[in-house]
């Protein structure tokens, strides 16, 4: 093998090994913009405030309960009310509240 073969191989391998990095660099990027936004502690309990007062936390420990009958759906339905509506804001509200005179 002579010199300028030798180069060619090397500039080949490091243009391969560029090339993996950058299309890694990509897919971290584009996993990292796909990926939900953080909660906070106060949105993740004011979140299951509303979850326990829709009634959904009685079908936690039901062992074999049919997720599709009426009473579930019902308390589903319930609960995306309240957590897509003002009950939200407001218990938000009062959970951050709660923390900071427990301060």
């Amino acid at each position: 093998m002579n010199t300028a073969s030798t180069f060619r191989s090397a500039l080949l391998s490091l243009a391969l090994v560029a090339s993996l990095a950058h299309a890694s660099v990509a897919q971290a990027a584009e996993q990292a913009a796909s990926r939900p936004q953080d909660l906070t502690r106060a949105e993740v309990v004011a979140d299951f405030n509303l979850w326990h007062r829709a009634g959904l936390d009685q079908f936690t420990n039901t062992p074999g309960f049919d997720f599709n009958s009426a009473q579930y759906q019902q308390a589903l339905a319930v609960y995306q009310a309240l957590r897509s509506g003002p009950a939200y804001v407001e218990e938000l509200a009062n959970v951050r509240a709660a923390a900071t005179s427990a301060r």
